[in-house]
């Protein structure tokens, strides 16, 4: 009987160390469970963070990209500008000796006065002319074609002739032209950009 008590003992201790060893491996199981499924959270939660990170730098690095080409931009533009001006003051400056160039030589002069006497008869059907004119020019050479107007020296005037009829001017003048610069500012960029390309 004793060794049935001491059998049923042994057994009785093996039983409770193989329910330990089952409770000790459930509750290791569920342990890393919990920790795999607490790891797998924290890797999803980490990767959801670095990949808002990362969107938002390739947010900044695009938003400062286009800030950079728009500047880079805004910069060229600036130095077309800059570079337009100084081609059209060039430009202006050529157009201006060469008209002034046109009214010394005194055939171009003539030639010039002709057309504008041509283009002020097709525009005044009536004779009475107020004509400002240079200084240094002599109308007598229009006095005989136009025995009713009145000649009258413009001291702002250099080159070309103003000629009026009721109130109506038909500017010849160098100075009209460049007070019409910006009309043909755009003209003469055209001109000038043809001239580029042909030297």
């Amino acid at each position: 009987m004793h060794d049935d008590h001491s059998e049923a003992l042994r057994l009785l201790v093996q039983r409770i160390k193989q329910q330990q060893q089952l409770q000790c491996q459930q509750i290791l199981d569920e342990a890393r469970n919990r920790a795999a499924e607490l790891l797998a959270a924290a890797t999803a939660e980490a990767e959801k963070r670095e990949a808002a990170a990362l969107a938002a730098e390739q947010q900044r690095l695009a938003e400062t990209e286009a800030t950079l080409q728009a500047r880079q931009a805004t910069e060229q533009r600036q130095q077309r500008l800059l570079q337009t001006r100084a081609l059209l003051e060039r430009g202006w400056q050529r157009l201006l000796e060469n008209v002034q160039r046109r009214w010394d030589n005194q055939a171009q002069r003539a030639h010039w006065l002709t057309m504008l006497l041509q283009k002020a008869q097709q525009t005044f059907h009536h004779a009475d002319w107020l004509i400002l004119h240079p200084q240094e020019w002599n109308p007598e050479e229009w006095r005989a074609q136009l025995p009713s107007a009145r000649f009258q020296v413009d001291t702002e005037l250099t080159a070309g002739v103003k000629i009026c009829c009721k109130g109506v001017w038909l500017d010849g003048s160098l100075q009209g032209m460049i007070t019409s610069q910006r009309e043909l500012s755009g003209l003469l960029l055209a001109q000038l950009a043809i001239d580029e390309e042909t030297s």
